[in-house]
Formats: C-alpha cells, sequence, structure tokens
C-alpha cells in the first residue's frame, strides 16, 4: 500500500523541503447529471481503447463498511458520494447505508488514491504506491484509471513520464523552444490531483489533468490515453505572467524543470469554468484564463493583496447565489515574502486574494455548503459563513457517535464535502458525517470505520493488536445479531483481575458489527503495562465471549 496515515502528509513536507495533497475536490458544474455521453464520444473512447487495450470490470460488492480508516478525498457526485482513502477508491450511493470498495479490484489492486475527478459519467483516478529504492522508501505514480460509465468499467494507464535518451527535452511555445527536463521514472512521479473540464464549448470532448510533483502539470485529450505537459511561469518573480507570444528562449530560468522550479511542482487544480482554471504548486497558485494556454502566477511576492503561503496542497470553488469563489489551501513553502499556514480566497477571478487563519495548522482541503465553508486541517475541522473580515470560525468540541460511544480521535483533516444537509469530513481516524441545519456543530455525528467481516455472533477481534496506548487506541469489533441488545465489555488482565469496565448495559441496535474503544487505561485512569489483556463481551443475559489484546508500547 502506499502511504498510509500520517505519512502521507509527511510526503508532501518533505518533497517541498528538501526540493526533491494532494486534497482533490471538485466544482459544482462538474458534478454528475443524468445525461448519457454521445454515441460519438463513446465510440472515441473505444477506439482509444482498441489501441492500448480493453476496459475491465471492476463491479465491487456493496459491503456494510468503508475500505480505510484513512479519509483524504470526499466527491459528492448527484447521489453518489466518492472517497479516496488509504486503500484505494469507495463509494456510497445511500448515504452511508452501505459501500462499495475498490480495493483488489483490477485495474486498482493494493494501490493508494492520491487523486480523484467525476463529471457526468466519467471518473478519473490517479493511484500510487510506496517502493523501496537502494534502502529508502520512496513513493511513485502506478498510472491513471478511467472510467466512461461511472464507475463500472476502466481502462488503466500508466503514469505519464517521458521515453527515448538524453536528459532534456525541447518544448515549443509560441516562437519560444523552452528546454524541459524529461521525466523517466515514476519514482516521486505521482498525481495528486486530478480534474476533469471541456476541451471547448461545441463539442463534448474532455481534457483530463493531472497535477504531479516530478512530472508536473499535465493534460490528456484522448481519455487518458497519453498526456501532453502544460508549461506554467518559472519561479522567478521577474515572470510571473506567461502568453504563446512572448519572448522567453533567453532566460535561463524559465527551464521546464520542477527538480529547479518550485512552481512546476503541482499538487492542486481546480477550475471556476472550463476556460478559467486553477493550480495550486509549492510556489503559489496560477491562473489560466484561456483554456490553460497562458497563465498569471500569484505568490506571497506580489503586491497587492497576497495569499497566504506558496504551498498550495488543496483547491476548490465555492457558488451560492450567483458568487463564484476560489479557495486554496495555503501554507508556507518557498518562495519569498511573509508566510502562514492557512486559506486563501478571491472573489474576482484572482485579481485580489484574502487571507483567512484558523489556527496555524497546516491546510488540507475545504468544501461548502451553500454560503457556509467547511475547512479541513491540522487542527480539526472548521466551519464558518462566507462574511470576509468577519469570518466566524468554529470547530465541535469532539466528533462523538454516541450510538457506538466511539470518537474521532485524530486532530487532522483532509477532505469536506456536503450533500443537501449532510455534512461530509475525513480524517486519518475514519469517515463522519452530521448535518448542518443553521447552528454551527449541533447535531449528531454517525462514524463509518474500515472493519472485517465478522459472521457469528461468537466471533470478535480488536484492532490494533498489539497496540500502543501512548498514540493510539484498540477497538473491539463484535455483532449482537439482534435489532436490540444490551452489551456489557470488561477489561481483565493475564490473572483475570478486573482491569476496566468499557461499557456497561449499552444499548445497541443493529445486528451488524459495531465496536469498542479501549485506550490502554484502568478504571482508576492509570495507564495498564505491558502485556497480555482478555475482553468479555456480554450480551443480554443470553451470550458471552472472549478476546484477547496484546498491550506493546
Amino acid at each position: 500500500m502506499f502511504i498510509s496515515n500520517m505519512k502521507k502528509v509527511l510526503i508532501l513536507y518533505i518533497i517541498l523541503f528538501v526540493g526533491t495533497a494532494y486534497s482533490q475536490v471538485m466544482p459544482k458544474e462538474y458534478k454528475l447529471d443524468a445525461r448519457k455521453f454521445t454515441d460519438k464520444q463513446l465510440s472515441q473512447l473505444d477506439a482509444v481503447n482498441n489501441i492500448y487495450g480493453k476496459r475491465l470490470t471492476a463491479v465491487p460488492e456493496p459491503t456494510p463498511s468503508i475500505i480505510s480508516n484513512f479519509i483524504s478525498d470526499i466527491l459528492v457526485a448527484g447521489d453518489t458520494i466518492w472517497f479516496g482513502t488509504g486503500k484505494g477508491v469507495s463509494r456510497t450511493t445511500n448515504n452511508g447505508v452501505s459501500f462499495q470498495n475498490y480495493h483488489g479490484l483490477e485495474p486498482f489492486g493494493d494501490y493508494d488514491v492520491s487523486g480523484i475527478a467525476v463529471y457526468k459519467n466519467f471518473v478519473v483516478v490517479a493511484t500510487a504506491e510506496s517502493r523501496d529504492v537502494n534502502g529508502e522508501t520512496e513513493p511513485a505514480g502506478t498510472g491513471i484509471k478511467v472510467s466512461s460509465d461511472f464507475g463500472t468499467t476502466w481502462h488503466a494507464y500508466p503514469q505519464p513520464m517521458e521515453s527515448g535518451t538524453g536528459r532534456f527535452d525541447s518544448l515549443i511555445y509560441g516562437s519560444n523552444v523552452i528546454p524541459a527536463l524529461k521525466v523517466l521514472t515514476d519514482i516521486r512521479n505521482l498525481s495528486y490531483d486530478v480534474l476533469i473540464t471541456r476541451k471547448n464549448t461545441t463539442s463534448d470532448s474532455i481534457v483530463i489533468w493531472i497535477t504531479s510533483w516530478a512530472g508536473a502539470l499535465r493534460k490528456s485529450t484522448d481519455y487518458g490515453a497519453t498526456f501532453t505537459r502544460v508549461i506554467l511561469p518559472p519561479d522567478d518573480n521577474s515572470i510571473d505572467s506567461i502568453y504563446p507570444g512572448g519572448n522567453y528562449t533567453g532566460s535561463s530560468s524559465f527551464a521546464y524543470d520542477p527538480v529547479v522550479n518550485d512552481n512546476h511542482k503541482c499538487f492542486s487544480i481546480t477550475a471556476e469554468n472550463d476556460s478559467t482554471i486553477y493550480v495550486g504548486t509549492a510556489l503559489g497558485i496560477n491562473r489560466s484564463t484561456d483554456w490553460g494556454v497562458s497563465w498569471k502566477k500569484n505568490t506571497t511576492a506580489n503586491s497587492g493583496n497576497r495569499i497566504s503561503g506558496n504551498f498550495v496542497v488543496g483547491l476548490n470553488v465555492q457558488r451560492y447565489a450567483g458568487h463564484s469563489i476560489v479557495w486554496g489551501a495555503t501554507n508556507v513553502g518557498g518562495g519569498t515574502g511573509n508566510q502562514i499556514n492557512g486559506f486563501s480566497y478571491t472573489t474576482n477571478s484572482g485579481t485580489s486574494w484574502g487571507k483567512e487563519v484558523t489556527d496555524s495548522a497546516f491546510s488540507h482541503g475545504v468544501g461548502f455548503k451553500d454560503s457556509v465553508v467547511y475547512a479541513a486541517d491540522d487542527n480539526g475541522i472548521w466551519r464558518s459563513n462566507f462574511v470576509p473580515l468577519n469570518f466566524n470560525w468554529a470547530k465541535p468540541n469532539v466528533i462523538y457517535d454516541e450510538d457506538i460511544r466511539d470518537y474521532i480521535r485524530s486532530n487532522s483533516f483532509y477532505a469536506v464535502d456536503s450533500k443537501g444537509d449532510s455534512i461530509w469530513v475525513g480524517s486519518g481516524d475514519g469517515l463522519a458525517r452530521t448535518r448542518d441545519l443553521g447552528n454551527p456543530w449541533t447535531e449528531k455525528w454517525k462514524i463509518f470505520r474500515a472493519y472485517k467481516p465478522i459472521s457469528s455472533t461468537q466471533e470478535s477481534y480488536a484492532a490494533p493488536n498489539p497496540f500502543s496506548p501512548d498514540d493510539e487506541v484498540t477497538r473491539i469489533f463484535y455483532k449482537t445479531g439482534k435489532t436490540s441488545a444490551s452489551v456489557t465489555i470488561r477489561i481483565f488482565d493475564f490473572a483475570m483481575n478486573p482491569v476496566r469496565v468499557l461499557i456497561q448495559n449499552a444499548q445497541r441496535t443493529t445486528p451488524e458489527v459495531v465496536w469498542t474503544a479501549w485506550d490502554g487505561k484502568r478504571d482508576d485512569g492509570m495507564q495498564v503495562a505491558n502485556g497480555v489483556y482478555f475482553y468479555r463481551i456480554e450480551v443480554d443475559n443470553d451470550m458471552t465471549f472472549w478476546g484477547k489484546i496484546l498491550v506493546l508500547q
């Protein structure tokens, strides 16, 4: 598996600061609608598949749980909610009653999701994995997966890179010949974000955009079969805008080289409309208003109103009542200027930017419900009405599911989106849903967790096991088989001395799998010593079963 839990976030820091996200969001106009693709469009895709191979059928069976507790992407598309997780793609079509997980199915295998986009019936997924290179663990892109029928059949393409010998290519940009470093490996060449737009206003053709570190910004006009490189401005502060009629051939700083230029290290992308595109890099936000041909760079070094930081790992567009507001997760990065971790927004298509700081934690993503903004960072999930200069950021004191008595125990949140009144948030410790009826964080929470199936009411298990109470909890998974049951769970040490009563006569109202957490503490609040512990589950007065937990600091 690629980069699980906090490792995925650390890769972003490492890639930026050693100079060697990932948060995916989608503007509303790219959400699924009821229209099907034309016969001409599908025949074009079939022609591509005839050249590059057949499409693969991947129809996951419904399961009661999501595939992973690490949630990096949430996309609401019509009645379907898509999730990028630490174990691949997952989705729900019934608001969380059940999930469909693509983990283990071709062409996804065990790959992690690094980016995902949805447009009409198209779903595009970028995948990655970790790989051992000379004794070091390195991230590697494992390609682009494209579905034209909303996730039923897929075609898999390798990670885009160059071929042939030699270190440099020459890219033509207007009358300029730009030297471009060839990308000849998939190591550190992974796509952190994906976007789908229309190619023009007169046809159904689409463009697939991907943002990568080593691969920079690329686009495909043949449904993902091939990708071409898109030139962005260099780091040079004297060149903040480029257009095909400009003269850049003589500029040594203009080489298309992500190793040298932070502005070619790309992490996020969104679109205000099909022709107005925003790309977040390690050196700011780049905007094009002509379908990705010309670009203007905005950094903390620009004059006037500036973004909060140059490391831009998330972009999204808020739309309500005729407003179009572009938001970015803008963190401390390369370049000059005063920088701080936060969120930046523009109400005038990038002419000027406002800055919002929730608590100076590393920011990851933004989502919306009409005029309400939700911000995900390393210190929680935040909510505010859109009121420039008077934002009223607030976060829940705790995300607690009172039905199963479980908490989200991670402070790091990566993704958020809304479906009607339902607000979905993704963290490093599970997926959660609540409702927003106008008052911040007052409605009940529902927590969704990954777990393995339990076929019998006499089965149970704890995970993780062994576990270290210093930085994690273990959860005991079990099922009562009843629509209503009274459950008590007790912990005992190896000598069968009582240690902790986790729950007593707690009501469980589902016959399916439920769980109860143990933080490794005794009833008196003291942490237990290393060793073997037993748990006993009592269901009503007619079922008792046992399990074992190893505490290992």
